[in-house]
């Protein structure tokens, strides 16, 4: 048996579960950790001046790995930034629990339905020595495929004419986006992503791909409506962004769903085969199986073309509106989303917490490598840049951009310090329209008091307006405002080739439509 300290167990099992970080700001309960990282603990922290930064930079690197990241947070109000969102909490009541606690919590966060786990462990306990074994990490299988359903499944996607796939995160933290499209492309489907899906679901360029669920449900029936069955895997079903008394799902519609939590299974809304499994290995399955018993290869090889040619169009009509909408002054978020993407020569991958901009973002980019785009679905703001941090740290051998909102942008100003204390090459694109313009398009899709009177109480962010050159210089990353259309490409290459992080402010045309 081992003579371990508390704080010795916390970093044997950190460094054995494979984390190479600690995302942190130092206070005083947690100081036997900050002492201990000043031995080679082969731990490196990542400083952050809020923990708000911490939390959102180790999701970045969480979402961008499918690992769990290590987060220290202070007591009282450092430990808001965690509980609300958190799957399991738990207090180690023994110094000699240390280690078996910190295996538990890596094995639950890493467990389907995955997500961020607390762990509470007093102050006194870190450096009480202790005679403990740390228990080993254990590989896990999670990898189980919904066995019964795959033939029912495979034959009713064959025998209809119109089926759709419905696209969630699932699929990205399954690895499963090859198998996605192998398997939309053997039964002619065309693939949705789920409403605000945070991942690259599917590639943004394939000739299937039909972009993101709209956010109403009045939005989501029209392109269910569309459809005779509908495979839904790994995602949520269908959450509209706020409440409309329009169900989501019509009558004509049949529901296959796959997910590995069987709570999200028929959830809400009824399904017709609900199937409990790892994304990925179903899909497999369910492909194997397509793949056996098909018959239908000529109809539909031109299903897909005839999907093909209409995107191709579709394609064809949103670059003459980019060509048109360049020329005005400010830009459209769409013209300056689409020039944003033109400047990708290599591997890139983007962080999105652009809000208003947000499908202007998605219709824009062409990603198509699995782990190329990551959102925040949670609907706070300050997410975004801190995130950036962390997918740079997970993907160092990619560019990384974030297209950010100025309202998202003036919650974490401090992570800009992060960037550039770490050296992390990220490009920080702020979109600014000059207020909370998301809000503002509920409030005219409300069509009740403020636009009787055109106000708009708090929606702006003027008066006076935020200087974001002196921001960023104030935390050591160079800058520019790029405010022509024509000159957003040539700015980002620039930026994006500077070796550092890099703030960019455009500023957009800040007209928005009524949502509802």
């Amino acid at each position: 048996m081992a003579h371990l300290s508390g704080r010795d167990q916390f970093f044997e099992v950190a460094r054995s579960e494979g984390a190479r970080y600690l995302f942190a700001n130092p206070g005083t309960t947690e100081l036997p950790i900050f002492d201990e990282l000043a031995d080679e603990t082969g731990i490196e922290l990542i400083l952050a001046l809020q923990e708000a930064t911490a939390v959102a930079a180790a999701d970045g690197y969480a979402q961008a790995t499918r690992r769990p990241a290590l987060v220290n947070l202070h007591i009282a109000p450092g430990v808001a930034n965690g509980l609300g969102f958190c799957k399991w909490s738990y207090e180690v009541e023994r110094p000699e629990d240390i280690g078996i606690a910190m295996r538990r919590a890596f094995k639950v966060a890493a467990s389907p339905p995955h997500g961020p786990v607390f762990l509470s462990i007093p102050w006194n306990y870190l450096d009480q020595q202790t005679d403990t074994d740390v228990p080993p990490p254990s590989p896990i299988d999670h990898g189980t495929v919904a066995v019964d359903g795959i033939e029912q499944a495979a034959r009713r996607l064959l025998d209809e004419k119109q089926p759709l796939i419905v696209a969630g995160d699932e699929v990205a933290r399954a690895g499963a986006v090859n198998e996605l499209v192998a398997l939309a492309e053997a039964v002619g489907a065309r693939v949705v992503g789920e409403v605000l899906h945070s991942r690259m679901v599917f590639p943004m360029d394939h000739p299937l791909w039909s972009g993101m669920l709209p956010p109403v449900n009045a939005g989501i029936r029209s392109v269910l409506e569309q459809a005779d069955v509908a495979l839904v895997v790994g995602a949520v079903m269908f959450p509209p962004f706020f409440y409309n008394p329009v169900g989501a799902v019509p009558p004509n519609v049949e529901i296959i769903q796959i997910d590995p939590d069987p709570y999200q299974i028929a959830k809400t809304y009824p399904v017709a085969l609900g199937m409990r499994g790892d994304a990925g290995a179903t899909m497999r399955a369910l492909l194997s199986k397509v793949r056996e018993i098909s018959d239908k290869a000529d109809e539909i090889a031109a299903r897909v073309k005839s999907y093909g040619e209409a995107r191709a169009g579709a394609v064809a009509g949103m670059k003459a509106a980019v060509e048109a909408q360049m020329q005005k002054d400010p830009v459209s978020s769409f013209a300056a989303c689409a020039a944003i993407a033109d400047a990708f020569d290599t591997p890139t991958s983007v962080v999105d917490e652009s809000v208003t901009a947000t499908a202007a973002v998605r219709a824009a980019l062409r990603q198509r490598e699995p782990d190329s785009y990551f959102f925040f679905k949670g609907g706070g703001l300050g997410w975004g840049i801190p995130a950036s941090a962390g997918v740079q740290l997970a993907q160092p051998d990619r560019k990384v951009v974030a297209i950010v909102g100025d309202g998202a942008t003036c919650y974490v100003p401090q992570s800009l310090w992060t960037l550039a204390h770490h050296d992390l090459p990220v490009t920080v694109v702020v979109l600014n329209n000059g207020g909370y313009y998301i809000l503002k398009s509920q409030l005219l899709g409300m069509n009740q008091k403020a636009v009787k009177f055109d106000k708009w109480p708090g929606m702006d962010i003027a008066d006076p307006s935020v200087d974001f050159m002196s921001l960023a210089s104030a935390f050591g990353v160079p800058s520019e405002r790029v405010e022509k259309g024509s000159e957003i490409t040539s700015a980002v290459r620039k930026a994006m080739g500077s070796g550092g992080p890099f703030l960019l402010e455009v500023p957009i045309d800040g007209t928005v439509k009524p949502m509802g």
